[in-house]
């Protein structure tokens, strides 16, 4: 059990945070405050892609009602009408029922309701997991559509890993309602067309053995030119030691010193000779492989062509 002196110290610690706390509280709240006056005289001059980002920034110290019913306002003056209903409909979720505010959200509801045009998206069967449908710029899940759009042309883009893509274009009129079957493309070929398993290997086989024979040149020319070094210190060594050495090959201390660095130098450049000349052919054979390689007839490019979109296309 805590003892009383413990609890008291553990009480004043509380005490000195919480003025703390609350300043930081009434920080946050002020700035708030100060982006939602800038979003509203940013919507008062027309400025509303300006006004819901001040708005949303607002709303993420402080999210009160009254940011919400903005949020919308501005929105549905830039024709996002979904964003706009799901903000209005959030708002109207979190007010009293004595709120004054009530009927005018509701109205504003009911005029985004009667003036959309409602598109509803059927994504093909085979497409993958992991497509990604984009309208106006913005993801979309197709599960959840229709979508609430102001009238006007709506661009629309299907994606996947692995897939061509496709691209939609479509005009909507004011309280239009249309379907639309979007699919992400045709799956990508991993051989170019006009290709063949054969010459995809082929290239392959230069793209790696390119640079790995020029490395084996290089560590050859290296390898030899440290065998030619290795090769004139031993032949130095064994002047050293004729000249410490008489006629019955009895030496001194350099002598016998010089005899040895030279058996150990000769070895030397008699294995970076042998592994210089290993790695020069190898390399040679390389290039030369690389090279022949590298003659595989060239992709037709008709596979790499743009087929015209129309209402909807792939790309």
């Amino acid at each position: 059990m805590a003892r009383p002196a413990q609890i008291a110290i553990v009480a004043l610690a509380f005490a000195a945070l919480a003025p703390g706390i609350a300043r930081a509280d009434g920080d946050a709240v002020g700035q708030a405050d100060r982006l939602f006056q800038r979003g509203r005289q940013a919507a008062e001059r027309g400025d509303y892609a300006e006004a819901c980002l001040r708005f949303e920034d607002s709303y993420r110290l402080d999210p009160g009602v009254g940011t919400l019913i903005n949020l919308g306002d501005c929105e549905e003056h830039l024709g996002e009408l979904q964003r706009a209903r799901d903000y209005y409909g959030t708002a109207l979720s979190r007010m009293n029922p004595g709120d004054d505010r009530i009927p005018r959200v509701r109205d504003r509801l009911a005029g985004i309701e009667q003036h959309s045009a409602r598109l509803t998206l059927r994504l093909s069967k085979d497409a993958p997991e992991g497509t990604v449908v984009t309208v106006d710029g913005a993801v979309v899940d197709p599960r959840r559509t229709p979508l609430l759009l102001a009238k006007g042309v709506h661009p629309i883009l299907v994606t996947a890993v692995g897939y061509r893509g496709a691209r939609y274009s479509v005009g909507m009129a004011e309280g239009e309602t249309r379907a639309l079957d979007v699919t992400p493309g045709a799956q990508l070929e991993t051989v170019l067309p006009g290709g063949s398993p054969a010459s995809a290997a082929a290239s392959t086989r230069a793209t790696w053995m390119k640079p790995i024979g020029i490395a084996s040149l290089g560590i050859g020319v290296a390898s030899a030119w440290v065998g030619s070094l290795a090769g004139v210190e031993a032949i130095d060594r064994r002047d050293v030691q004729r000249a410490n050495c008489n006629a019955q090959n009895v030496c001194n201390a350099e002598g016998v010193a010089a005899a040895n660095e030279g058996a150990t130098w000769a070895a030397v450049s008699t294995a970076t000779f042998i592994v210089g000349g290993v790695l020069l052919a190898t390399g040679v054979v390389m290039l030369v492989w690389s090279m022949v390689s590298n003659r595989a007839p060239a992709p037709s490019s008709a596979g790499l062509s743009f087929s015209p979109a129309g209402v909807g296309g792939t790309f």
